[in-house]
């Protein structure tokens, strides 16, 4: 009786914590959303931008043995297959439905909040040595599918510094190198999936 009672008490703690990881042999089924910007990004990011910030995501993600990462190949299959055009709006209320069809337990959902530069020294147009910072911050949640609760999240923002000698440069989001973009995208992202593994495992410490 008392082994019975012990069980139900470990299984009500689970389910009332805010994320009940499973060990990785019962790994959970996690599906991994296209990486898009959001509405008030106004910069022209190329799709195989997005396309490598979301491989970075999905490689980091697998390292993780508390998921099943399921194949990116399936996730575009139920996007196109039911015309989802749309799926960059996907969020907390429209996961369960998405989830489902997908077979997923959790979505990831990432977006580019940000990406900016900014000029340290001189004027607009400037011949002589200037530095440039080009910044991209992203944000990621993890979303569970059955109830639509967000159960992680994490952002990042990361810098790449550049000094242009000797060229004509407009400061503004339409003539800024597109490498430097791609850049600074990807250590945002490297740096997004660092920050989602950290809190998972500081919430994982936290129930010890």
């Amino acid at each position: 009786m008392k082994k019975f009672l012990s069980t139900i008490i470990v299984l009500i703690i689970c389910a009332a914590s805010t994320f009940c990881f499973a060990e990785p042999s019962g790994a959970m089924r996690l599906g991994i959303l296209p990486v898009v910007k959001a509405s008030t990004v106004t910069a022209n990011l190329t799709a195989e931008d997005l396309e490598i910030a979301t491989g970075i995501i999905y490689e980091g993600m697998a390292n993780c043995g508390d998921f099943e990462i399921l194949s990116r190949t399936d996730v575009d299959k139920v996007i196109q297959e039911h015309e989802l055009t749309s799926w960059g709006l996907i969020d907390s209320s429209t996961a369960p439905e998405f989830g489902r069809m997908l077979g997923a337990e959790y979505l990831l959902i990432a977006n580019v909040t940000g990406l900016s530069n900014a000029k340290k020294s001189g004027t607009v147009f400037k011949s002589n040595k200037n530095d440039y910072d080009v910044t991209a911050k992203m944000s990621a949640r993890i979303v569970e599918v059955e109830s639509g609760r967000v159960v992680l999240a994490a952002t990042s923002s990361e810098i790449v510094k550049v000094k242009v000698t000797g060229t004509l440069v407009r400061i503004g989001m339409n003539n800024f190198d597109q490498g430097l973009a791609a850049e600074a995208l990807e250590k945002s992202a490297q740096s997004l999936v660092d920050k989602l593994l950290a809190n998972l495992e500081a919430k994982k410490k936290a129930r010890k």
